[in-house]
């Protein structure tokens, strides 16, 4: 491995071992709050959420940064920062490239940015920086993180950095960015074309030693391998062979972009949109239009939560909903730390104070509860309920102590929909359970 190469495995690894360290630190107590910034700095989630939602969060700024370093530096973030990326190097992986299909990742680019126009945002299995936080996330709450394995399998099976030179959607927009960068690889009189920096090119970013401005992602592997040191990193710009002026490329972008046009009115109408909301939010949650649009489905905020009772929606709710957060109190309860809107990176959710919080509305099953079928003293619902919602009313008909039927109530002005009542009842199923009934949206 020569300088060059040496010194960018070091920064990947760096880069690799912070994203972990800052993962690890988003926990509770939340001790540094800035734990979200890899996502924070992708300027895919930046663009795709303002135009979904014809907004920009200022917490997506960061994100300006990379576009801006991009377009003088190129696609550095892959090659040296991005811990996909990184962990893509170091799989094993087969040596069989696709060199024709690095277009794909464009039109899915294309594809993404046209659906968000209408309103639908596709970055739960698009962004790599939204797909490696979630994945850890869910790995640390014992699921199998879906979309992580089988990005694992396309570099294995299908060669290495698949993924970024092939799917990836980040990468194409920082490609994109790259194309008029001053500075880049060039071949000086010296190169022979043997063809030895195309084979080693993880990206296929050269043929016949011509580089692709777009494709090219600084690894420099390519300057450390040649045997008569043709290959310089030097300013001006690389040799353009990307193949954007042909028709069949034009039309092939006009393509996904009409995919994307005929899918948005079917997915709006089939109810992928529905605002009707059937799971319990975190705390400040935006209306439920507006939080499908912003939550890029990170796990950031599941990743915090004390109690662990933030998890995925998988079948609770419409296909929109898929791995957005939801309060599931029977695993555990809302404990008012209010961190998660802390490390949300878009703004999904916002700050809120725990006294207006409300996420729901809880509501007792008598047929169930074992005070109201006397059979045992409980009461738990009232002891544990940090709002005093539950209240002990009387009904009809005789009880143990003779003097009527007794049991608990919710008084639903005061229920802040928490959870933990339900989380700590002891029949099973639970006899009081919350409901986003009532629940105040932001």
């Amino acid at each position: 491995m020569g300088s060059l190469s040496l010194w960018r495995r070091t920064s990947q690894i760096f880069f690799l071992a912070l994203f972990v360290t800052l993962f690890y630190f988003t926990s509770y107590p939340l001790d540094f709050t800035h734990t979200n910034v890899f996502v924070r700095l992708s300027p895919f989630i930046l663009i795709i959420n303002t135009l979904t939602t014809r907004s920009v969060f200022t917490r997506l700024l960061p994100a300006l940064f990379l576009l801006v370093a991009t377009v003088f530096l190129g696609r550095f973030f892959c090659g040296w920062m991005c811990p996909v990326g990184t962990v893509s190097d170091l799989l094993p992986k087969a040596k069989k490239r696709l060199v024709s299909l690095y277009r794909i990742k464009y039109y899915f680019l294309i594809f993404s940015i046209v659906l968000a126009i209408f309103g639908i945002q596709v970055l739960v299995i698009s962004d790599p920086l939204v797909i490696f936080t979630r994945s850890l996330t869910f790995v640390t709450q014992r699921t199998v993180p879906m979309m992580l394995i089988l990005i694992v399998i396309l570099v294995l099976v299908l060669g290495e950095r698949f993924w970024c030179r092939v799917v990836c959607p980040l990468g194409a927009l920082l490609g994109a960015a790259s194309f008029f960068k001053p500075i880049g690889i060039r071949a000086g009189d010296s190169c022979t074309e043997c063809g030895l920096c195309s084979r080693v090119c993880p990206m296929d970013a050269i043929q016949s030693s011509r580089v692709k401005a777009t494709e090219c992602t600084l690894c420099m592997l390519c300057v450390d391998r040649c045997r008569r040191g043709a290959l310089t990193f030097t300013l001006g710009r690389t040799q353009q062979n990307v193949g954007f002026e042909s028709r069949r490329t034009f039309l092939k972008a006009g393509a996904a972009a009409g995919a994307a046009l005929a899918l948005s009115p079917l997915l709006s109408r089939g109810g992928l949109t529905s605002t009707r909301n059937t799971v319990i939010r975190p705390p400040g949650a935006l209306k439920e239009e507006n939080f499908l649009s912003v939550c890029v489905r990170c796990g950031e905020c599941m990743r915090v939560c004390p109690s662990q009772g933030l998890r995925p929606v998988l079948l609770e709710g419409s296909l929109f909903d898929f791995y957005t957060p939801h309060l599931v109190p029977r695993i555990g309860e809302c404990q008012l730390c209010m961190l998660c809107w802390q490390v949300c990176p878009t703004g999904a959710l916002v700050e809120v104070d725990p006294a207006e919080m409300k996420l729901g509305t809880a509501t007792v099953d008598r047929n169930t509860c074992l005070e109201w079928r006397n059979e045992q003293p409980c009461l738990v619902c009232q002891e544990v309920c940090p709002y005093q919602a539950v209240d002990v009313i009387e009904s009809g008909g005789r009880g143990r102590n003779g003097s009527g039927r007794w049991g608990p109530t919710v008084n639903r002005s005061l229920c802040a929909g928490c959870g933990a009542c339900e989380r700590h009842c002891p029949t099973e199923p639970t006899s009081i359970s919350v409901s986003p009934e009532g629940e105040r949206r932001y």
